[in-house]
């Protein structure tokens, strides 16, 4: 087994080790953080492995945050595709159907900002295209101007399947949940189809992320539906269900009647040290918004834990494509921010990191 997996992981680990030394530090995300002005920003992103990668695309003018995102997402295109190339059989498979995490995050926060009629820049900002090509379909989906025009142009068949048969319920609630749900749902048994080739080690890194991801949103959901009052048969529709663990964990949460008591819950589960922090947190601030950045830093440092240690395993590929999300992210919140001249503080509630 260690020779085989040396055999299928050994190049693309070499080229992520190197790859890894890339990430911005805390340092540089603080001075980004910091600066005085936008164009202070990309001085100082300009010394960091972005500086050429911005140059090569704006040798003399300065590039806009929109313009940013691109050569952003240029860069992340360039780079997914020089590495699952390096990838065979299986793991590229893999690979390939894991990266769609991105597109389901960016059709979410595309249909959440279309219902509450954000600004086309205001929805732009969450997204990660991880093409051109993908960056221009989202043009499109964000220019449609309502959630059902953007289901109707939708170019993903097998998403726009899934958020049709949910319509009915979006029209009757006015609530993105279901298509929400929807749109996980159909990401994850994606993936889980996928993993059925290989090792039960190897299927366990890659739940340990996604368990995590969706069981912690399932909390914030309840939490949230819970100070809304919103009533059992929209809570239930909410929810996102995937494996049996996860079953066990909206069952036991679905029940609750306070947000004391989902706490409590998940408390006995593999939770329970984070369930602590996260009801004090909440109960201290009372704001949900920091309770989410703090399950986004858990479930980072999970990610982060996956390229640790013995390298030759799949966990090794979908950690460095999270944090590498997670940074074209920050640096596109930061730049949209800086422009708009808000504060570092506010700006810090809305990355990632790791």
């Amino acid at each position: 087994m260690g020779s085989r997996a040396a055999n299928e992981y050994g190049y693309i680990n070499a080229r992520i080790r190197g790859m890894k030394s890339r990430f911005l530090s805390i340092g540089d995300y603080e001075r980004l953080l910091q600066s005085p002005s936008y164009e202070d920003f990309l001085r100082n992103l300009g010394g960091t492995y972005y500086g050429p990668v911005i140059s090569a695309e704006f040798p003399r003018d300065v590039p806009d945050p929109a313009d940013l995102g691109l050569i952003l997402s240029k860069d992340f295109a360039d780079i997914s595709y020089r590495l699952i190339r390096s990838l065979t059989g299986r793991v590229r498979d893999f690979t390939e159907t894991y990266l769609n995490m991105f597109l389901a995050e960016s059709i979410k926060s595309i249909i959440r900002g279309l219902h509450v009629e954000l600004e086309r820049d205001e929805i732009l900002r969450f997204l990660v295209p991880t093409s051109p090509e993908r960056a221009g379909e989202f043009d499109q989906l964000v220019d449609s101007g309502t959630v059902k025009k953007a289901i109707d142009i939708m170019p993903y068949w097998d998403v726009k399947i899934a958020l049709l048969t949910k319509v009915p319920l979006y029209e009757e609630f006015e609530s993105t949940a279901p298509l929400e749900v929807a749109v996980e749902e159909w990401y994850l048994r994606t993936v889980m189809d996928a993993l059925k080739e290989f090792s039960e080690k190897d299927q366990s890194r890659v739940l340990d992320v996604l368990e995590a991801r969706v069981d912690l949103r399932n909390v914030l959901t309840m939490i949230r539906a819970l100070a809304l009052q919103l009533e059992p048969r929209v809570i239930a529709m909410s929810l996102v269900r995937f494996t049996r663990k996860s079953h066990a964990i909206v069952e036991a949460i679905e029940a609750c009647s306070s947000w004391r008591e989902v706490f409590n819950k998940i408390g006995s589960t593999k939770y329970s040290q984070l369930a602590g922090r996260l009801a004090r947190l909440y109960e201290e601030t009372n704001d949900l918004s920091e309770v989410e950045l703090a399950i986004e830093d858990y479930i980072a440092k999970r990610v982060k834990i996956q390229l640790t240690a013995f390298p030759f395993h799949i966990g090794t590929v979908l950690g460095f494509f999270n944090l590498k999300y997670y940074e074209i992210r920050n640096i596109r919140s930061i730049a949209v921010g800086i422009e708009r001249g808000e504060a570092p503080e506010n700006i810090r509630r809305m990355i990632t990191i790791w």
